[in-house]
């Protein structure tokens, strides 16, 4: 996957809190991430209540809505990467699944971590 730098979302994210309201859920996102990945929604939740997430870009993709890659931490030490897209001012969760080898260390690169 090609990821483009976006400056504005980044800026956006930094804005964003684990509040509830800042995530755009209906039935066709709540529990998808658990059912496909064994991601659960306030682990999704849980990756904005620290300040160690890196936003490693907008997905590069035909697709006409935007999606980026968030990568994080949840605060049980589970790093994470989350498809979102946003509708309005809210985040909202498209796919959330373990880090793969090269998030990972983009991850600890960019948080200098131990990933």
């Amino acid at each position: 996957m090609k990821l483009l730098q976006d400056d504005a979302t980044a800026q956006w994210l930094t804005q964003l809190g684990p509040a509830f309201d800042d995530f755009d859920w209906d039935d066709g996102n709540r529990g998808k991430s658990e059912k496909k990945h064994g991601v659960t929604d306030e682990e999704i939740e849980s990756l904005m209540s620290t300040e160690a997430f890196v936003f490693a870009g907008r997905i590069e993709s035909p697709r006409v809505e935007w999606r980026g890659l968030l990568l994080g931490r949840t605060p049980e030490s589970r790093l994470l990467a989350l498809v979102f897209t946003r509708r309005g001012g809210k985040m909202r969760p498209i796919s959330c699944r373990a880090m793969r080898v090269p998030e990972r260390r983009l991850y600890a690169a960019s948080t200098q971590t131990q990933a």
